[in-house]
């Protein structure tokens, strides 16, 4: 009688053990699906919206000296081409980018010469503010980085917050890890902390201002501040034509120089 006790005590103890252990890996795949199902919608938030779009580059300096850099921007589904020009010189760059953000060229107007810019280069300064490259591709954060939700119920300035950890896909890029604040409501992100490869925060960008638009959100103004350097470059959208049309070869890397 006793054997068959401790036999079915035993049998118990394992069954609770196996169900805790499978409610617990499922709660676990649960957070993850749900952290990258919040950056699906961030990457829905944070698309260009298509047509021409106008803006600027203004770089401001611990020392309180700033310039500005106009550009436009020509925003199909898969491909867009930003132009960098100056009030004092012109054209100054040309940057193209192909299947979604992740095929990045660039064309110097002023030495007439073509880059195609990939792995490391994508980390590259743009025309030496606090945006690189990769910051302007607009490729999809979903594909790249594996997201973890460190927060659920964050309180980010007044606003109800998720606070994610990404890490990236695929090593060899300057940016460590990312931490997100999204909101809960609209999923907007607030604020990206850019941490290096030795985890510390290199610079943030906040999004200061957004815009209702064809039954969507758009981010109109984002501020990236370099905390090493103490400069602050602003990135701001102030005019969208969504029926212009233009001739799809502006997205081919030959046309660049044309």
């Amino acid at each position: 009688m006793k054997k068959v006790s401790i036999f079915i005590i035993l049998a118990l103890f394992f069954t609770f053990y196996n169900t805790g252990s499978r409610v617990f890996s499922q709660e676990e795949r649960e957070i993850e699906i749900t952290a990258q199902g919040i950056l699906a919608k961030v990457d829905k938030v944070l698309e260009y919206p298509k047509g021409l779009i106008r803006g600027s580059l203004k770089h401001v300096t611990p020392d309180g000296k700033s310039y500005t850099i106009d550009l436009t921007g020509y925003i199909s589904k898969e491909d867009f081409l930003f132009k960098f020009s100056t009030e004092e010189r012109g054209e100054q760059m040309r940057v193209l980018y192909n299947l979604g953000g992740e095929d990045i060229w660039v064309y110097n107007t002023n030495s007439i010469k073509k880059y195609h810019k990939t792995g490391i280069d994508k980390f590259d300064s743009i025309l030496a503010t606090n945006f690189f490259y990769i910051d302007l591709s607009n490729y999809a954060l979903q594909s790249n980085y594996t997201a973890t939700l460190v927060g659920k119920d964050e309180d980010f300035k007044g606003q109800k917050s998720y606070k994610l950890r990404l890490n990236p896909i695929f090593k060899g890029g300057e940016y460590g890890h990312l931490i997100l604040y999204v909101t809960k409501d609209k999923y907007i992100p607030l604020r990206i902390d850019f941490h290096d490869r030795d985890n510390a925060v290199m610079k943030f960008m906040t999004i200061v201002k957004v815009m209702e638009k064809d039954d969507r959100v758009v981010p109109i103004r984002y501020d990236m501040m370099d905390i090493r350097k103490g400069t602050l470059t602003i990135l701001s959208f102030f005019s969208f034509d969504r029926d212009m049309r233009f001739n799809k070869s502006i997205f081919r890397a030959e046309s660049l120089g044309e």
